[in-house]
C-alpha cells in the first residue's frame, strides 16, 4: 500500500502492506478508513486502514461470494462492491466504521466484471465492463443508503473494459481501458452524477492505459499504474486532471518502488481517498 497527498504533485510513499498479497481488488472509503475487497485469486477478503496512519491493513470481514475485477464505491457511511469475476452481477455493501461482512445490497443491470465506480453522497455510479461476450457501454446507477438492483444511466462513448473511475460529488469521470479490438485506451470521459445519461468526452490519458486505479479529492482525480502496452508490461506513472473542468491528463509524479523487490512499476491495483464525493 502506497499513499500521496492528492492537492500537491509528487511521488508516492510507503504506507504498509494488506493482510494478503493480491490484484484485481478493489478500494473504498470514508473520510477516516479505506476498505479494500476481494482479488485475485477470487478471493473474498475485506481489510483496512485508518488513511491518516501509515501502517499494515487489519482485516475487516468477508464479501458475499468470493471473486475479483470487481469494484467499489462510498459515501461517507456505506461501501459498496459491486460486480467482479465470473462474470457476477452482485452488489455488496458494508457499513465502513463498523467490521463485519458484507451484506446483499442488490444486483447490476447485467453481469459483468473489469468495470469502474464512483459515487457522489447520495448515488454510485458503475461503469462499462466485460460481461458475456464482450466489453460493454453500459452505465448502472444504485442509489448508495438504499438496497436494491441497479437502474439503467446510460452509456459510455464505447464499450469499455478494464477501465477506472472517480468521482467529485457531482461528476463522475471514467479513464482508459481497452476496447473489445483489445487495444488499450486513453480516453477520458465524464458524467453528471445527479442525472442520467450518456458519457462526453472529457480528454486524455498521458499515455492508453488499462488495469489503472484512481482515487479522487474534491477536485483532482487522481490516475495510477497501469498496462500501458502487451503483455505484463506496467507503468510507473501518476497523473491528474481537474474534475471541474475538462482537459488532458497531467503528470503527478511515480509510484514507489516495492520494498518486495516487485518494482516500482504497478498495474492492476485499487485506491481510494479520505477527500472523495
Amino acid at each position: 500500500i502506497q499513499y500521496i497527498t492528492i492537492t500537491s504533485t509528487g511521488n508516492a510513499t510507503e504506507f504498509g502492506n494488506l493482510t494478503a498479497s493480491r490484484s484485481l481488488l478493489a478500494g473504498c472509503a470514508s473520510s477516516t478508513r479505506g476498505v479494500f475487497g476481494g482479488g485475485h485469486s477470487s478471493t473474498n477478503v475485506i481489510d483496512y486502514v485508518t488513511i491518516l496512519t501509515t501502517s499494515n491493513a487489519t482485516d475487516f470481514g468477508d464479501l458475499t461470494a468470493a471473486r475479483s475485477q470487481l469494484s467499489a464505491l462510498s459515501n461517507s457511511t456505506r461501501g459498496v462492491f459491486a460486480g467482479g469475476s465470473g462474470p457476477v452481477n452482485t452488489i455488496d455493501y458494508i457499513t465502513i466504521a463498523s467490521a463485519g461482512n458484507a451484506t446483499d445490497f442488490g444486483d447490476m443491470q447485467n453481469a459483468r466484471a473489469a468495470h469502474g465506480s464512483c459515487a457522489s453522497p447520495t448515488r454510485g455510479v458503475i461503469m462499462g465492463g466485460d460481461q458475456t461476450g464482450g466489453y460493454t457501454d453500459t452505465i448502472d446507477y444504485i442509489t448508495i443508503g438504499s438496497a436494491g438492483n441497479a437502474s439503467d444511466f446510460g452509456n459510455l462513448i464505447g464499450a469499455t473494459g478494464y477501465t477506472t473511475a472517480f468521482s467529485s460529488s457531482t461528476r463522475g469521470v471514467n479513464a482508459g481501458g481497452a476496447d473489445n479490438s483489445g487495444n488499450r485506451l486513453n480516453v477520458i470521459s465524464y458524467v453528471t452524477i445527479a442525472s442520467t445519461g450518456n458519457a462526453t468526452d472529457f480528454g486524455d490519458l498521458l499515455a492508453a492505459t488499462r488495469y489503472a486505479s484512481s482515487c479522487a479529492g474534491s477536485t483532482r482525480g487522481v490516475i495510477a499504474g497501469g498496462e500501458t502496452s502487451g503483455g505484463a508490461t506496467a507503468t510507473n506513472v501518476i497523473q491528474y486532471v481537474t474534475i471541474a473542468s475538462t482537459g488532458n491528463s497531467t503528470d503527478f509524479g511515480d509510484l514507489d518502488p516495492d520494498t518486495d523487490g516487485a518494482g516500482a512499476a504497478y498495474q492492476q491495483m485499487a485506491g481510494c481517498s479520505n477527500s472523495h464525493g
